[in-house]
């Protein structure tokens, strides 16, 4: 699972630390805040969808950070990948814009009994060639997620599956070694959607490149693909769903990693829209012009520095690593980058990752130390742990804006508490090896993330790295009482035994800090003004988010 996106650049507009917000489905753009809140909170005025197009739009030209790689749902796993595939693949179930699951290519899971598992799928799916898509389609591309020798991302989330079968034409039975009832939520992303057995097999290790293509059953089909330029998508008119034909004909998705750049594209026009993964430092400017509309929206996404490695240097004290969170500013890290689109974190699972039993999810977070800086205590605890004037290196990247204002803030940070903070600095590129090479990590005390869990639920953030041998489990943190509770959370079948035990998970790894939460950004999303209708959550990274993007007016 490759999350190694890392924001750039800078911001200004303090928020307080505050998890509620009020969320609309449609309207103006949210670029404010009000006090409404209980206890102080601060209550954002967020929004998870535009208001649907009205009219035809015949080509409309799409930012992102980089350009994509693979269009493979086995191995797409950072934001350029994940964001251009989920326009063309489905999943076996839907994220709908507020976080929750809904029917998708398969209208439901049924369990008749603990250790197995039904999916019944829709009548009349077929892919982009017409071919229709079967049981054995269905259970092919389940299976590909399931091989560790594909090369795919999502094995550990299907570590409880033991065979998929089709058992009827429209059935697909999964035999599990467990009881799964995170298993709906898996299938409602990458590792749940579906391709076809016959062209991938046709195709090969080509397949989800721009040499083999794709074959999917979504509502866009790969157009032109020229790579290191222009991934282009476009309308499919025989799409199965004739109720959701896209009113845009045709997207190209450009990388562009220079925010200048970007922020010239966006105001002249050039570009007509952008999900901001990495915050603009001409933000002000951005909102300020009649070319483009600014929405904020929910967000899994949460800031925070990776510790490592847990066996080793001061941060495998948890007292250093609580005296660093406590010396953190958050409130000057967001009005320093992220211009009043973040809050200061609780906790690593954030509001935006509620998508069930969201009151006991709020009040554990509410129930939560407030994350301001408390220098007098962090001193204490570093003096406790003797780690006073040991050397503290965190790994970032002078080509990334974010990184270094995130490193500097970490460095200061440090030096106000008696460590002695050393940045090691490498290019943008090899950031990504902090994030997939152990060796890389050797350098390094910790490193700073933007990440997200897969599906609206803090525990699938948690178990990427609290159980042994997730996808995220960089600096071997091991807690018997953190993995014993999220195993049994994913065996539970009642959402709220589910989210209790989730909740005493996230008290034990929120005391232990093998990540250091900073703050959780919202879902920001720059728009020409002449167009309406794309998603403003986290479901443009798993979900159809364009389907009624299209012309104003």
């Amino acid at each position: 699972m490759r999350k190694t996106v890392l924001a750039a650049t800078a911001a200004t507009l303090a928020m307080t630390t505050a998890g509620c917000y009020r969320d609309t489905t449609g309207g103006a753009p949210a670029n404010t805040a009000d006090s409404g809140a209980p206890g102080g909170a601060a209550r954002r005025e967020l929004v998870t969808t535009t208001p649907p197009g009205t009219g035809r739009a015949d080509r409309v030209t799409w930012a992102l950070y980089r350009g994509t790689t693979s269009i493979d749902p086995i191995t797409a796993g950072d934001y350029p990948e994940i964001t251009v595939t989920s326009l063309m693949c489905e999943s076996l179930f839907r994220q709908g814009p507020d976080g929750s699951p809904g029917p998708g290519l398969a209208t439901s899971l049924e369990y008749p009994d603990p250790r197995t598992a039904v999916l019944k799928l829709r009548e009349g799916v077929r892919f982009w060639d017409g071919s229709p898509m079967t049981a054995e389609d269905v259970a092919f591309s389940i299976e590909r997620n399931r091989d560790p020798k594909g090369g795919g991302y999502w094995v550990p989330v299907l570590s409880r599956v033991t065979s998929v079968k089709a058992t009827g034409p429209l059935e697909v039975t999964l035999k599990l070694s467990r009881p799964d009832h995170w298993l709906r939520d898996v299938l409602s992303y990458m590792p749940g959607m579906v391709v076809s057995k016959a062209y991938v097999t046709a195709k090969g290790k080509d397949y989800g490149t721009a040499r083999g293509g794709a074959m999917c059953t979504g509502s866009y089909k790969l157009g032109e693909w020229r790579t290191g330029d222009v991934l282009s998508v476009v309308r499919n008119d025989a799409y199965w769903n004739r109720s959701a034909v896209p009113l845009t004909g045709r997207i190209d998705f450009k990388g562009i990693p220079d925010e200048a750049t970007l922020t010239a594209a966006l105001l002249t026009g050039e570009v007509d829209g952008a999900y901001l993964e990495l915050p603009l430092s001409t933000m002000d400017q951005v909102r300020a012009s009649d070319a483009v509309k600014v929405y904020q929206g929910p967000s899994y996404l949460i800031d925070a520095l990776i510790v490592a490695d847990l066996r080793r240097g001061p941060l495998a004290d948890a007292r250093v690593r609580r005296a660093l969170s406590l010396a953190i500013d958050r409130e000057a890290y967001v009005a320093t980058l992220y211009k009043g689109t973040a809050q200061p974190a609780r906790a690593l699972g954030t509001p935006g990752t509620w998508g069930y039993e969201r009151g006991t999810f709020e009040a554990a977070w509410s129930a939560l130390p407030d994350p301001k800086a408390d220098l007098e205590t962090a001193r204490r605890l570093v003096q406790e742990a003797g780690a006073s004037g040991k050397t503290v290196t965190f790994g970032m990247s002078n080509e990334l804006n974010k990184l270094v204002t995130e490193a500097n803030l970490f460095k200061t940070a440090a030096e106000r508490i008696g460590l002695k903070p050393r940045l090691k600095a490498v290019s943008a590129d090899a950031y990504g090896g902090f994030f997939l090479d152990p060796k890389a990590r050797a350098d390094v005390d910790g490193f700073f993330t933007t990440n997200y869990p897969n599906w609206a639920d803090p525990g699938a953030l948690y178990a990427s790295f609290a159980l042994p041998g997730g996808p995220q489990d960089y600096g071997g943190y091991r807690s018997a009482e953190a993995a014993d509770l999220l195993e049994r959370a994913r065996g539970a079948a009642g959402p709220k035994e589910r989210a209790e035990l989730t909740v005493r998970a996230q008290r034990t790894v929120t005391g232990d800090l093998p990540w250091i939460p900073v703050v959780a950004p919202d879902t920001v999303l720059v728009l020409n003004a002449r167009l309406s209708g794309a998603t403003v959550s986290s479901q443009h990274l798993f979900a159809p988010w364009a389907d009624r993007l299209g012309a104003v007016g």
